[in-house]
């Protein structure tokens, strides 16, 4: 069956009415059915407090949001947001699946910093994203098993990473015995002739991986060629799987070419990401339009994973480089503030609808209690950092105790977010 075949049996418009697929039904004979964790980089440094973390003005003090002179914070279930943007309908649509984590302090307004410590956990150079992590962990073999597309992109050689962001690169990886000529196909081989090519490169690979004198980083390479080549009948029908027409915005394309990706069992996580909340100048008029961005790729992946009946397998985790000071400078922008939040879906889980951690009125970070997650400024409250939320997402994955999580330890206390027993 042909890919212009497959979209009309499923009546697809593009992905706009993606449908359940079987991957054994096309090719894919071992396909990955787990949870697809999907990491969304609010790259810049969010505003939480006109977010998940809202914060009103408080007297004698510097105004900290415009909106709190004529509005009030609203909440739904047990979480608070800010009524800016489009933030009313993504909280109600997802407040009954969505955990908060308030108050994490990243310890850096610089960029490159904030990033790093954010996604890996650790403030210094080396250490994998959780991204990483998982995929080497659940499926190190699947041709693309961490699709990375914005955000955070350190491996520390531990898996392969994918940038999936052009569809035709599929097809011409798969097809690289033909060339396309405007509408027309030419071959430049006859098939006995490509499968002897085959036959012949499959040996001459077999012998220079069997030799003991390639250097490490000539192993690595045959590795990854073996494994490229010995992916191509998976890649081959999730090529088949890809529709005539995509989204044209480049961020919600490479949604789609993840979503699909996992929906073939060829992917365990995605890295995606929006940009633009940088905002030291005309902070509302542009936060607040990105802000409407990042909650609309949210919609969007759910929209789609509904459609192919894969909702249930998302596992969605929101954060940024760090916040933004809680007051305005002479620009009317925001600059950079360390502390920031997290934000957690997944559809039926059994933490959701909770908030974790706090800040005071003026957006500095409060200690809490691990145990009871309640805020606790005694000896025993922890300052919340990313190694805690890093750690959490590794014991969501089930990686935390693996080999390969263990050589990147995080020493952060055991803040189990995910129970919902505990107390906030």
């Amino acid at each position: 069956m042909n890919r212009r075949e497959f979209n009309k049996l499923l009546g697809m418009a593009g992905l706009g009415a993606l449908a359940p697929i079987s991957p054994a039904a096309h090719g894919i004979t071992s396909g990955y059915d787990g949870p697809f964790y999907v990491i969304i980089s609010a790259t810049g440094g969010w505003d939480v407090t006109s977010f998940c973390d809202p914060k009103a003005n408080q007297p004698g003090e510097r105004t900290i949001n415009t909106w709190a002179d004529t509005a009030d914070i609203e909440q739904v279930g047990n979480i608070a947001y800010a009524p800016v943007a489009d933030n009313q309908a993504f909280f109600e649509r997802f407040y009954q699946d969505m955990l908060v984590i308030n108050g994490i302090d990243t310890q850096t307004n610089s960029h490159d910093d904030g990033i790093r410590h954010t996604w890996s956990g650790r403030l210094g150079f080396g250490y994998p994203s959780f991204g990483s992590l998982i995929s080497a962990n659940v499926a190190p073999d699947l041709p693309l098993s961490l699709v990375h597309a914005d955000g955070y992109a350190e491996t520390a050689s531990i898996t392969r990473m994918t940038r999936l962001q052009n569809p035709s690169i599929i097809t011409n990886l798969i097809n690289d015995a033909q060339i396309q000529a405007g509408n027309e196909t030419y071959s430049l081989f006859e098939p006995a002739e490509l499968e002897r090519i085959a036959e012949f490169q499959q040996a001459r690979m077999l012998r220079q991986m069997a030799n003991a004198g390639k250097l490490p980083r000539q192993g690595r390479g045959l590795d990854n060629l073996y494994l490229a080549n010995s992916a191509r009948s998976e890649l081959q029908a999730f090529a088949e799987l890809l529709p005539a027409e995509f989204e044209s915005d480049r961020v919600l394309r490479a949604a789609e070419l993840a979503l699909l990706a996992y929906q073939s069992g060829l992917s365990v996580a995605c890295q995606l990401g929006i940009r633009g909340f940088d905002t030291h100048g005309n902070h509302d008029g542009l936060h607040f339009d990105v802000m409407s961005e990042l909650t609309a790729l949210v919609h969007f992946l759910y929209d789609k994973a509904e459609a192919a009946g894969i909702a249930d397998k998302l596992v969605v985790c929101i954060s940024s480089d760090f916040g933004r000071r809680p007051f305005y400078n002479a620009g009317g922008g925001k600059d950079h503030w360390p502390i920031g939040s997290a934000v957690f879906i997944q559809y039926g889980a059994a933490w959701g609808n909770r908030v974790v951690g706090a800040t005071d009125e003026l957006h500095n970070a409060l200690p809490i209690n691990p145990q009871t997650l309640a805020i606790d400024s005694s000896a025993s409250g922890i300052a919340l950092a990313p190694k805690h939320l890093q750690l959490a997402l590794r014991q969501l994955g089930g990686i935390d105790q693996q080999p390969i999580t263990q050589q990147f330890p995080l020493d952060a206390e055991d803040v189990d977010f995910f129970n919902p027993a505990r107390q906030t």
